[in-house]
């Protein structure tokens, strides 16, 4: 018979085989995780500063990076805090919250990803009426819906698994997400696991099969204009978002798939490794990505190297004796630029 007795805190399982080198682990996270604010956040602010890039697929950019943001916010921090305690606890109500957040951050990830692949579909197949398809109306509402739709699902989803009474409270994985919690109920929730499917069915697969058939419209009509030359160019505004997505989506559904796999007897650090992968490898790659492709933004990342940041310190010594009053002055110089600027400095100081 089942102890049906309330449960005050759960214990996340998955650190079991990670103690004896999780302070390594704890360095490469962290190192992770700051890597990922300073690369999101410099690539949201240049965004928003410059106003040649307030076009929809930089607007578009700047809402994935404040996702990847709010996830890796949700899942960084209680890891760290995690790999440096012994045993590793959680309330409910802190697991059910954890895990809306990682289930907002990878459904607005996958519907923006979409929207991404729509706007280049767009852009290579319908060049001339790509404005009046994507006018600032249509991006607002592209967006709306992408935030908006998956915090009301999973604000419903966990406020319902919320209420289900804990026999269990032994959590298998390094972070909280709704399977996992409603596993430890003590009731029959067979109900609640079909909407789930459905959830995951419209915000990981559904997308999936969309961008498929933007992309391969996509190929079709490049593959036609090749001989006007412009087969390339089209492709190439293409790559960053294909690499991200592709990135993304194995993670996702190898987190699909993992509960059919336990009984394949995979190694723990794999697994664990592939459940980190999305919140590791896109979060990292999408700025360098993106800021090496996508013209606009390389063009305004290189006109900040042409503008050096110059600290000068003056200290001027003056000695003085009983004899005759001389002067000793002395130039210290720190200057952050390019050599060429050193250079110039250098002479000019001469």
């Amino acid at each position: 018979m089942l102890n049906q007795s309330r449960v005050d805190v759960l214990v996340l399982t998955g650190f079991q085989e990670l103690h004896a080198l999780r302070f390594l682990y704890v360095c490469v996270t962290c190192a992770a995780y700051v890597l990922i604010v300073v690369f999101n956040v410099s690539l949201v602010l240049l965004i928003c500063k410059h106003g040649a890039l307030h076009q929809p697929v930089y607007i578009f950019l700047a809402n994935l990076m404040c996702n990847t943001l709010i996830g890796c916010t949700a899942f960084y921090p209680k890891l760290l805090h995690d790999l440096l305690s012994d045993v590793q606890l959680i309330s409910p109500a802190g697991c059910l919250l954890q895990a809306f957040f990682v289930h907002v951050y990878v459904s607005v990830e996958c519907i923006i990803l979409t929207v991404m692949a729509y706007d280049r579909y767009a852009a290579v197949v319908h060049p001339l009426s790509y404005h009046n398809l994507l006018c600032p109306s249509v991006v607002s509402k592209l967006l709306a819906v992408s935030w908006t739709l998956p915090v009301v699902v999973y604000a419903g989803l966990l406020s319902a698994s919320g209420t289900l009474l804990l026999c269990r409270s032994h959590v298998g994985r390094i972070f909280c997400d709704n399977q996992s919690v409603t596993r430890l109920s003590c009731v029959h929730i067979s109900l609640m696991r079909h909407f789930e499917l459905l959830i995951v069915i419209t915000f990981v697969f559904t997308p999936l099969v969309l961008v498929f058939c933007f992309y391969v419209r996509i190929l079709i009509i490049s593959f036609q204009l090749s001989k006007s030359g412009r087969a390339n160019k089209a492709l190439s505004t293409c790559i960053p978002h294909l690499v991200t997505y592709v990135s993304f989506v194995t993670s996702v559904v190898f987190e699909v798939v993992q509960p059919a796999l336990a009984s394949k007897n995979l190694p723990h650090a794999f697994t664990v490794v592939m459940s980190m992968e999305g919140f590791l490898v896109p979060p990292l790659i999408n700025p360098l990505i993106y800021g090496l492709k996508l013209p606009l933004i390389r063009q305004h990342v290189r006109c900040l190297g042409r503008h050096p940041i110059q600290i000068s310190f003056f200290i001027h010594i003056w000695n003085k004796t009983d004899a005759d009053l001389t002067v000793s002055k002395c130039m210290c110089f720190f200057c952050l630029s390019t050599p060429q600027s050193v250079h110039k400095q250098y002479l000019e100081a001469k």
